[in-house]
């Protein structure tokens, strides 16, 4: 980057701990309590940072004209969200490290990073019912013991159903759901809890699954994600809906909810009720009109 900002001068307290910003993100476990997916970025954001840099980057060097150079460039390869979230990262680091006096806080503004607004995208319930024919068209068998036809048709019925990431379906236990198909969980991403209810012909699919294939886990997923992104993209494919991303199953049902109840589309995905945040990622505007006759989509 052709060097940093001059540092300023040296503090009359000698201070301790970490001293680059790659350290720091390292040990911001030992000093705060944040999950571990937070961290994950934290560290993220801050190789990303040094990388720029050219190098280890000392906390008292940090100023405000490197941070938003860093991000003008971070702008050319990366979209426009992915840029905010990591401005977000780096100041907290930032502001946090100050805070323990490793360095001076942000004195001055840094470059913002406006984002555009993108209109939601979604499967609707005809579509959904599309990816469950072809589904059931599949051949072999899932480790668990489930055909793999069985398993699928469960799984994308359990992410309409709970609205749940899919990471958290992945690690949803049998024992979280009750005889009835409610349950709660807590979400890996934000540790709040979320109810959710599971359809009837879905817990009738899952009880007679669970006599075939006993096991812990309703959906489990032990082979890498990549693996599941490019079975699932050729079950798109086939099926012959719009192209999207397992996530347009959570939006989808997020979506639906709102169709049926104004207000509660955002508690279906684990926000509270008319979340700005759950407005603007998930529900999709050409659904959320669109009331149903039935019950139950699928």
């Amino acid at each position: 980057m052709g060097g940093m900002v001059a540092h300023r001068g040296a503090s009359m307290f000698q201070r301790s701990g970490p001293s680059t910003v790659g350290e720091y993100a390292r040990d911001y476990g030992l000093i705060h309590a944040v999950r571990p997916n937070t961290l994950h970025q934290y560290r993220i954001v801050a190789d990303l940072f040094e990388r720029w840099a050219g190098g280890p980057v000392r906390l008292v060097d940090l100023d405000e004209r490197s941070v938003s150079a860093w991000l003008r460039d971070l702008g050319q390869t990366h979209a426009p969200a992915t840029c905010r979230s990591k401005r977000v990262g780096l100041l907290a680091l930032w502001r946090a490290a100050a805070e323990e006096g490793l360095c001076d806080p942000p004195a001055r503004r840094v470059r913002s990073v406006p984002v555009p607004i993108v209109t939601v995208e979604a499967w609707d319930a005809d579509e959904v019912r599309r990816l469950l024919a072809t589904v059931r068209t599949l051949r072999g068998r899932h480790p668990c013991g489930l055909s793999r036809p069985e398993w699928w048709d469960l799984a994308i019925r359990v992410a309409w159903d709970t609205g749940l990431r899919r990471g958290d379906q992945f690690r949803l236990a049998v024992a979280s759901v009750q005889p009835d198909g409610t349950g709660w969980w807590t979400q890996s991403k934000t540790g709040r809890p979320v109810a959710f209810r599971l359809a009837d012909g879905t817990l009738g699919m899952l009880r007679a699954s669970l006599e075939r294939a006993p096991r812990k886990l309703v959906c489990p997923w032990e082979a890498s994600l990549e693996g599941f992104a490019s079975q699932f993209r050729r079950i798109v494919r086939i099926a012959g809906v719009r192209p999207g991303t397992w996530k347009w199953l959570r939006r989808g049902s997020a979506s639906d909810v709102e169709a049926q109840v104004p207000g509660e589309g955002a508690a279906q995905v684990g926000h509270a009720p008319g979340s700005r945040v759950a407005a603007i990622h998930y529900l999709a505007p050409r659904l959320c009109g669109k009331r149903r006759a039935y019950p139950h989509p699928l």
